[in-house]
């Protein structure tokens, strides 16, 4: 019902400038959280861009607002433009450079996906969990996993199923510093298409 007064329209002022408060907070917390914004498929391009930091800012409107605390935590960061790329090639392309350049396939799916079959002479590091909801992202896990076993020159060839899984794993490791890598296009799906050694 509309306010019959201008206390009870006070009342609905504050708590709709509370509630854009909280929706904004939360805007900038997911933003905080996922800094990749556009993609280039071309290139595997990915730019991350700077969130400000506005404590001031937020506690002044807070105050204003008759605020005392805010049980949603806003964790600003001003993060540096970073752009991560890394290079997109075709099954055929990524072999050539397997045979002839001494890269390393690295089969992110799962291990029952690659037992089944996978590029010959690739090496499985998993990126995803299977879950009943969908893929699950481990990207901590699989950093590690591949900081143990390769050098962050190394020379890798990354790919999946059908390259949803490798486009994640390759932001994750080029934002951990890895400089070397190819994506293959079309994952296993396009390397079995054409007819590429698998075992």
């Amino acid at each position: 019902r509309p306010p019959r007064n201008k206390s009870q329209l006070r009342r609905a002022q504050t708590t709709m400038m509370k509630l854009q408060l909280v929706i904004l907070a939360a805007m900038m917390a997911c933003s905080a959280a996922f800094s990749v914004s556009l993609s280039s498929t071309a290139t595997g391009s990915f730019l991350r861009t700077p969130i400000p930091c506005a404590k001031k800012e937020w506690r002044a409107a807070g105050a204003a607002m008759g605020l005392r605390r805010q049980r949603l935590t806003l964790r600003c960061a001003n993060v540096a433009m970073q752009e991560v790329t890394w290079d997109k090639k075709s099954p055929e392309e990524a072999q050539a450079l397997i045979n002839d350049q001494d890269y390393t396939y690295v089969d992110v799916r799962t291990s029952e996906e690659f037992a089944n079959a996978h590029p010959e002479g690739a090496v499985n590091v998993q990126a995803f969990a299977p879950t009943p909801d969908g893929p699950m992202p481990m990207a901590s896990t699989f950093v590690k996993l591949m900081e143990t076993n390769f050098d962050k020159d190394a020379k890798l060839v990354i790919g999946c199923q059908s390259g949803k899984r490798s486009t994640a794993a390759c932001m994750w490791l080029s934002q951990a510093g890895y400089s070397n890598l190819v994506e293959v296009e079309t994952g296993f799906s396009g390397w079995s298409g054409a007819g590429l050694p698998v075992e």
